[in-house]
């Protein structure tokens, strides 16, 4: 067990966030979780408990009419550069779309809109990492069906420097929901029908991240407990999801995790979602690092600081939330944004 305590960063009495990024002068800002469906979608965290809306109330709150605004947003990077990147997921009147804002600036820096044709009916474009050296962003796109299960999850590959985007290894095995059940606290996760069934959900790709130095993309299911990686000159490549696949490899397994974040050695910072935990994994094997009952409900997503010393976290209950508690809602507010310290290895020069 790690000795570092788990410290709570943030607290949120109502709104759940969703991920956390850290930007470069270590301003802290998090999406909130579009499973509430909130009038902010995205927040700079404050220690005084007034977590203003990012970029402002404008772009943060609801689409308008020109366009500006968020329908639903997870995930969310931070760049060197102060650039914040933020999907969009968007709704029946609107694609999902990556809104990039200068925050030196403070101004739009770009908005790429998805196409059509490189989603399914069923997308479900939660979360992504940025490649800075290829220029290329990676997107998890879990896919869920109405019968909660994700059909066709696949990895979305956006050329940043043409702004076109294509589908990579869409229903890889490595991609695909695990046989079990995702169960916490004796219960499954599951959707109650209109008909009164409760159906368990089945998760496939949901975690992804790219190590500091932009030499592989790790990724995984929800539900299913293994960890693999592509090497990004490979991944940032149009090609078949067949070739494509023979460069996957298996790098280690895991617990049933949200999210999670890696360091330049490989080691994978895990959201362990049915221990109330963090943990880390590797080749070597997988060890919890900070568990709390009461703090890590639902530890959702995980960010590294831009030095690797602090790990941030959120914890939201997710799986007290009505849509993933087969309509019941046993939430205990607040929830927390939480920082642990790791000291991360960031900048190592060897390849794990």
């Amino acid at each position: 067990m790690n000795s570092a305590p788990l410290e709570i960063f943030a607290t949120f009495p109502g709104e759940r966030p969703g991920n956390p990024t850290v930007m470069p002068d270590g301003r802290v800002l998090v999406s909130i979780s579009a499973i509430i469906t909130p009038d902010i979608s995205v927040r700079e965290v404050s220690a005084d408990g007034e977590h203003s809306a990012y970029p402002n109330e404008t772009w943060a709150g609801k689409p308008g009419l020109d366009g500006r605004g968020m329908s639903a947003v997870i995930g969310i990077r931070t760049g060197p550069d102060g650039i914040v990147w933020i999907l969009d997921m968007g709704n029946a009147q609107q694609q999902p779309r990556l809104i990039a804002w200068n925050d030196r600036e403070q101004a739009l820096h770009r908005l790429i809109v998805l196409p059509q044709n490189v989603l399914r009916p069923s997308s479900f474009t939660q979360d992504f990492v940025i490649d800075w050296r290829r220029q290329r962003i990676y997107i998890a796109d879990m896919t869920m069906n109405t019968s909660g299960v994700s059909d066709y999850p696949a990895i979305v590959v956006v050329d940043l420097k043409t702004g076109l985007s294509w589908r990579s290894l869409e229903c890889y095995p490595g991609l695909m929901p695990g046989d079990v059940p995702l169960m916490i606290a004796g219960k499954p996760l599951a959707l109650r029908t209109p008909e009164g069934e409760v159906v368990p959900y089945q998760y496939g790709l949901n975690p992804i991240a790219i190590d500091p130095l932009g030499r592989w993309v790790y990724f995984g299911s929800m539900s299913a407990r293994k960890v693999y990686r592509i090497a990004t000159d490979t991944l940032a490549q149009p090609a078949s999801s067949a070739s494509l696949g023979e460069a996957v490899e298996y790098w280690c397994e895991k617990p049933h995790c949200d999210g999670f974040d890696v360091d330049a050695e490989g080691n994978v910072y895990v959201t362990d979602i049915a221990n109330n935990a963090i943990g880390m994994a590797s080749p070597a094997g997988y060890r919890i690092l900070a568990q709390d009952d009461r703090l890590l409900g639902w530890p959702d997503g995980v960010e590294l600081d831009p030095l690797g010393k602090w790990l941030y976290i959120t914890a939201n209950q997710l799986h007290r939330h009505p849509l993933l508690n087969a309509g019941e809602d046993d939430s205990q507010p607040p929830f927390h944004v939480l920082r642990l310290l790791v000291d991360a290895p960031m900048g190592s020069s060897e390849t794990p």
